[in-house]
């Protein structure tokens, strides 16, 4: 059992499991216990991170064991879908509270909504001002929460969620939808926060902020004391002792395989040799007769033994590998992929957007630059790519490619995701025989097991690298990436895989994403930036 600290628990689980409906263990069983200090959740996609938090707060139950709680908890999903007739009180849980409200304001008081507006009269003041911190639409209980995007509906729900009552807060990749701005709220609201969280994320700003990192892996919930860069200094430590351990294993299994077979040829030599003397010896017929079948019967017990000590070296070996993380090289691109210094990729000449207020945007880029597209929720940067693509009609101006072009967006939603990898490589008319695509594959953790799946079966890394091969390995590959939030449902293993990747791409690419962690590592060029004034371009 681990215990993160001596304050007393806010939950308890006791041998809790959870399974999918086939039987199959997600996680589990689990015994632990969970403070009310600041936990960030990290693990591979479908480790079972969101049905924790999901447990945790009381919305499913586990297949086994049990939960003591002993805090009062708010829960902010990743996304929140809303019927038509729902307003913004009852996306947040707070319906009865503003209708109590409206009652005290119409002179129409009930017998409970005093006490039910306890430290509560100015609510609706408090979501207002933080509405307006948040740049979200004027704070209006009754609004249509459908009005709202699935951004705003996040930043809406985390605004109450800091404002409650709660104890302790479960929140689910609650950064995704966060412009810098809204991030920078989010860090400040937490580190004024008394309470407790554990929160599921793969932002490494955000990770860096919290005390302690909690990993499910393996079925397990590890503990790891300190913040992402102790996390990450204490797992390349495991890493390195499982490297380790598995060269120990590989040794003693070669050093201990060659003894045994000293040990059989030695065997051998001595059952043959007392069967070529034993007839000469002056010794009774039943005493030869024994000794012959001693000497026979010998090696074959002796290949016994090896064999038993031979598959418990195997299994040492096997179990020393399975400790041993998957770090093979991703490989991406292929020639084909380079853009030449000189050479234009795209120009843009008095574009003005749809749906934005910008001034109109006159761009031309050459060469494999790496730009960073950034600016606040909302501002058109999606818009802005899906017009240099010719996605979008722009209402004036107009937009030349002149290199081949994918773009990539959080949803991958210009893909068939019915489809499998292969046959999503074989659309793109691929220039490398099976063999060699196979051995490529493999490279990017899509081994066969995972190749003839539908990609919605694949997690989101896997589905995201999956789609970069695909464009990348062509017969025409992209010379040009749009990528639009690419890593906001991936983990921290394959954002990071990916982002590797991408530092090598010899073309060009424009990146939107809030995470500057995963922008650092893209080796970046050039920055388009959205201000009051325009969009500005410009060199990092």
């Amino acid at each position: 059992m681990a215990h993160f600290c001596a304050q007393s628990p806010s939950f308890i689980l006791h041998q809790v499991t959870c399974q999918f409906a086939t039987g199959d263990v997600l996680f589990g069983p689990l015994t632990v216990s969970l403070e009310p200090t600041l936990c960030g959740l990290v693990g591979r996609n479908g480790s079972g991170k969101t049905r924790l938090l999901q447990l945790l707060s009381g919305l499913e139950s586990p297949a086994h064991g049990h939960i003591e709680s002993f805090a009062r908890v708010i829960y902010v999903a990743q996304q929140h879908d809303v019927t038509a007739d729902s307003c913004l009180a009852d996306l947040l849980g707070l319906r009865a509270e503003f209708d109590a409200l409206a009652r005290v304001a119409h002179g129409e008081m009930e017998p409970d909504d005093v006490e039910r507006l306890e430290g509560q009269w100015d609510l609706a003041d408090r979501l207002r001002l933080a509405f307006r911190e948040l740049s979200l639409p004027d704070f209006d209980p009754f609004l249509p929460a459908a009005s709202l995007s699935g951004g705003e509906r996040v930043k809406a729900l985390l605004c109450a969620a800091f404002m409650s009552e709660a104890d302790y807060l479960l929140l689910d990749e609650p950064t995704n939808h966060l412009d810098s701005a809204g991030r920078e709220w989010f860090y400040h609201q937490l580190q004024g926060w008394n309470g407790g969280a554990l929160i599921a994320s793969h932002d490494r700003e955000l990770l860096s902020q919290l005390p302690r990192i909690l990993e499910l892996t393996a079925g397990e919930l590890r503990s790891y004391g300190g913040n992402f860069t102790a996390y990450q200094q204490q797992r390349e430590a495991e890493r390195q002792a499982a490297k380790n351990a598995l060269e120990h294993a590989v040794v003693e299994r070669k050093r201990t395989r060659a003894r045994l077979q000293k040990e059989h040829d030695a065997s051998l030599r001595r059952s043959a040799h007392t069967l070529r003397t034993v007839d000469s010896l002056n010794i009774a017929s039943f005493e030869r007769v024994a000794y012959k079948g001693a000497a026979k019967a010998r090696p074959g017990s002796l290949r016994r033994q090896h064999r038993e000590q031979n598959s418990a070296l195997n299994l040492s070996v096997h179990e020393a590998r399975e400790r041993v993380e998957d770090e093979a090289q991703v490989m991406f691109t292929l020639p084909g992929n380079e853009i030449a210094a000189g050479k234009r990729v795209l120009e843009c000449q008095q574009l003005v957007l749809r749906h934005t207020r910008t001034p109109p945007l006159t761009l031309r880029l050459q060469g494999p630059v790496r730009i960073a597209v950034r600016g606040p929720n909302g501002c058109g940067k999606t818009t802005l790519l899906k017009t240099l693509l010719g996605l979008e009609t722009p209402v004036a101006g107009c937009c030349q490619l002149s290199v081949h072009s994918a773009w990539l967006d959080q949803h991958l939603s210009q893909f068939d995701l019915s489809q499998s990898v292969l046959s999503l490589l074989s659309l793109g008319d691929a220039p490398l025989e099976e063999g060699a695509l196979r051995s490529r594959l493999v490279q990017l953790q899509l081994g066969a097991d995972k190749v003839g799946l539908p990609l919605t079966a694949l997690s989101g890394g896997e589905r995201l690298k999956a789609v970069l091969a695909s464009v990348l390995w062509r017969r025409e590959p992209a010379q040009l990436l749009l990528l639009d939030e690419p890593t906001n449902h991936l983990d921290l293993a394959s954002t990071e895989a990916i982002e590797a990747a991408l530092a090598d791409f010899p073309g060009a690419m424009l990146v939107v994403s809030h995470d500057e962690a995963f922008l650092r590592g893209l080796r970046l060029t050039h920055s388009l930036e959205w201000k009051e004034s325009g969009w500005a371009f410009g060199e990092l």
